[in-house]
């Protein structure tokens, strides 16, 4: 991924992570796309999660649809096994949508152990929130996932510095790419009983530590 990617990484070390801070307060309400919502549920069913962003334990995804306003991404181990889930409200809103996303923990049997994982991790779980948003905002304006998204200080030094736009314009489009090639093939064998409540359950969110 190269010196694009690795301009990205500094910018963000060395950016005051703490003003970071401002989107633990957000407001809720979703957000809105001058889209309709075929569109959007149409670009969410396609989009792959940036695994850059996720840690070694995801390696896949499945989208589902719950209702005629419900989609849940799940993030998946290598066993195809449920490990979180992003639940994404599509409404109505005008000629466009409104969409809003959610972190969940998984269904099933170890809904549980999740739960109390999240609650012991507010601020993992308030970053995981962020990739969620920006995943959806991502697939729905048809563009690389915004790494910087992650870090709203260094997005605004970005912001701040055009020249070193094109620099992370290189690096999502890169990181983006290699997230695709990671996923190719990825569950193709799954059978219909994926996200079963026998399913297994892995990784950092459902451990005990």
């Amino acid at each position: 991924m190269g010196s694009a990617f690795l301009k990205l990484r500094l910018i963000m070390m060395f950016a005051p992570f703490l003003a970071g801070v401002m989107w633990l307060g957000a407001s809720g309400g979703g957000t809105h796309y001058d889209k309709t919502p075929a569109e959007v549920r149409s670009a969410l069913q396609s989009a792959l999660v940036p695994l850059h962003v996720l840690g070694g334990q995801v390696t896949g995804s499945r989208v589902t649809r719950l209702d005629d306003e419900t989609m849940v991404t799940s993030l998946l181990d290598e066993g195809e096994n449920e490990l979180m889930r992003f639940v994404t409200t599509v409404s109505a809103d005008g000629e466009g949508s409104r969409v809003e996303t959610i972190v969940e923990a998984p269904k099933g049997v170890h809904a549980k152990r999740a739960e109390e994982t999240m609650k012991k991790q507010a601020i993992a779980v308030s970053l995981l929130e962020l990739v969620a948003q920006e995943h959806v905002a991502s697939a729905i304006e048809g563009r690389p996932f915004n790494m910087l998204a992650l870090n709203p200080a260094a997005n605004a030094m970005v912001n701040a510095m055009p020249e070193t736009t094109s620099s992370v314009d290189d690096s999502n489009a890169a990181t983006a790419e290699w997230s695709r090639l990671q996923q190719q093939g990825y569950g193709e064998t799954r059978d219909n009983g994926w996200g079963s409540p026998n399913g297994d359950y892995g990784g950092d969110w459902g451990s005990q530590d």
